[in-house]
């Protein structure tokens, strides 16, 4: 954790004295949700769409509260404030139980090395479907294990497969293709809708891209200009090795993306 506190149910306590109850089953159970922000020169970025989700991340599992966004985005500026930390990522762990729990801390920020961003990065692929898949959940110990082999494997993120071979999303982001003014993205209905994919989505029809919908078979992926993913620390990165194939090179028009994003983001985040 970053800072010297973090937020407990609205209460300001020192990092040092967090702690969860090991005798709380729903806590063992993963019965929780959360989101990640982002925070760069004092800005949040989306706290509100995030705040949505996560109320309606805990509305999908049954997860009842009596807590409001208003105050939860107090809360969330008042932690900043309080710890005079500019950069770092927002975390908000929501639990569930007889007694509802809600804490938000910072952490360090995940930064991608330029190379990456310039060169593309590596990804693996692991059979996996997620429940609930647009219930943002604590339920993450596949999604845990598959990082932990693409790291083992020198791979960026795992790329989850369903059963009809159709690449659905990464461990912790969204997957995304391109074919020359076409970007395709795996069905809503089947991947969290990240926050970051909403707005890569939006910039993209600004600058006048088609954005499609569609199931992508994994034997088909190569016939793309390109792939990339996204998600709210690392924004686009694009995808050079799947399983250790190669795509011919860095499509131009996913660099031209990822130019347009961020201008996008300046825009309006300030």
């Amino acid at each position: 954790m970053l800072g010297t506190h973090l937020i407990y149910n609205g209460t300001l306590i020192p990092t040092k004295d967090a702690h969860v109850a090991i005798d709380d089953i729903a806590t063992l159970y993963g019965f929780g949700v959360y989101e990640s922000l982002r925070l760069k020169k004092g800005q949040i970025f989306f706290l509100e769409k995030h705040l949505q989700r996560l109320f309606q991340s805990a509305h999908l599992i049954g997860l009842r509260h009596t807590y409001d966004e208003a105050t939860i985005t107090n809360w969330v500026h008042t932690l900043v404030e309080k710890n005079a930390i500019d950069t770092a990522n927002i975390k908000i762990i929501f639990l569930g139980g007889t007694r509802p729990s809600l804490y938000i801390f910072l952490l360090a920020p995940k930064f991608v090395e330029k190379k990456e961003y310039r060169e593309g990065i590596s990804t693996i692929t692991f059979l996996y479907e997620r429940f609930m898949p647009q219930a943002k959940t604590l339920n993450m110990l596949p999604s845990y294990m598959a990082y932990m082999q693409a790291k083992e494997a020198g791979a960026f993120d795992a790329l989850f497969i369903n059963r009809h071979n159709h690449i659905v999303e990464g461990s912790r982001t969204n997957f995304f293709v391109i074919k020359n003014n076409i970007i395709s993205t795996p069905p809503v209905t089947e991947v969290l809708d990240g926050i970051t994919r909403q707005g890569v989505i939006a910039c993209a029809k600004e600058h006048g891209y088609d954005v499609e919908e569609k199931s992508i078979p994994l034997s088909d992926v190569f016939s793309y200009d390109g792939a990339f993913l996204t998600n709210t620390s690392s924004k686009i990165v694009p995808i050079r090795a799947i399983d250790g194939q190669l795509f011919s090179h860095i499509a131009s028009s996913i660099t031209m993306l990822r130019q347009q994003f961020d201008a996008y983001l300046k825009r309006v985040i300030t």
